[in-house]
């Protein structure tokens, strides 16, 4: 199937979704005929907490090459960091009986029991990326990053050009995966008995967010000299915060996710590192365990995708 045809698609299924929220079950069966008008290709849905990061959308692109490699349907839905549109989403979509579904939280973790509990009534698989949803019983697996050893690769990068790093956390509590990164970084930090957290804040992840932070950051903690920020995004939105306030090259930075924007920001020397995880490898994975599921194959609960650290020396290698 010819991308077009699958963004077609994508794009009627998605048009559709009000239509099936506030109609009866007789527009839920017109819905469903409209999908299937493209032969006995499969539906697969993502549900992702936004749309609005780099890694999300390399992680997307990965699931889709993977499902159109097959010669199936892709829907994709942005959570847009509503519990509430997400859940709202996912219900309807349950009545097109999709294959499968690709979901990240669009909030906490708890946020998708509803959703988990009526995949689980309609026999409809669900593959958890990139955070742990901790319901081995409702999901059929997790493909995530190594988020501790993010997070400790990380500390060690710092440590090693600042073992006596005066830090700020920028968080993001809403995300398990975010959550975990920080944790990986503080117990690494048992290594570095002269390195010290001065504070940590929730940037929520997203530039916003971040913004305000690295405002207080500065102000309150004169002598911070180094940052660590849960994904890229985060890292570099607190680059702009410090270039803006005079601070350009006197702050280390590290990141998580290494994304194009991050390699670039690497590269022109703003960006100390960066932890890449691998979305489009994550996002090819969790199909493959989809598929094998469908063809009644075992599928194994954990599936943990490591990260690579950038530096000056490999960023370019992210820039293709």
């Amino acid at each position: 199937m010819s991308r077009n045809k699958s963004l077609v698609i994508t794009l009627l299924a998605a048009m559709m979704l009000p239509a099936i929220i506030h109609a009866a079950g007789t527009a839920t069966q017109s819905t469903n005929a409209e999908i299937e008008k493209s032969g006995s290709q499969r539906l697969f849905v993502v549900s992702f907490m936004t749309m609005h990061d780099p890694f999300f959308v390399a992680l997307r692109d990965g699931i889709r090459k993977a499902v159109e490699a097959h010669g199936d349907q892709l829907l994709f839905l942005d959570g847009e960091h509503s519990r509430e549109k997400q859940e709202k989403d996912l219900l309807t979509v349950l009545k097109l009986k999709p294959a499968a579904i690709f979901l990240i939280p669009a909030t906490d973790v708890g946020s998708t029991d509803k959703i988990l509990a009526a995949a689980h009534q309609e026999n409809v698989p669900v593959i958890d990326v990139d955070t742990d949803l901790n319901a081995p019983d409702l999901i059929l697996c997790q493909v995530l990053t190594d988020n501790i050893g993010a997070g400790r690769m990380s500390c060690d990068e710092l440590g090693r050009v600042n073992p006596n790093a005066k830090v700020g956390v920028l968080s993001f509590s809403l995300s398990k995966a975010c959550v975990d990164r920080v944790n990986g970084f503080t117990e690494e930090m048992t290594q570095y008995p002269g390195m010290k957290i001065l504070a940590t804040q929730d940037g929520h992840a997203n530039k916003d967010g971040v913004r305000g932070v690295i405002k207080e950051f500065i102000a309150a903690h004169p002598d911070m000299d180094a940052i660590f920020a849960i994904n890229d995004v985060s890292a570099i939105e607190a680059i702009a915060g410090i270039e803006s306030d005079g601070l350009a090259g006197k702050i280390t930075v590290l990141g998580v996710a290494g994304s194009r924007e991050g390699a670039q920001a690497i590269e022109d020397g703003k960006l100390h590192s960066s932890c890449a995880q691998m979305p489009a490898e994550m996002g090819r994975v969790a199909v493959e365990k989809a598929y094998d599921h469908l063809d009644g194959k075992p599928v194994e609960k954990n599936i943990q995708v490591p990260v690579k650290l950038v530096t000056k020396a490999n960023a370019a290698e992210f820039l293709n």
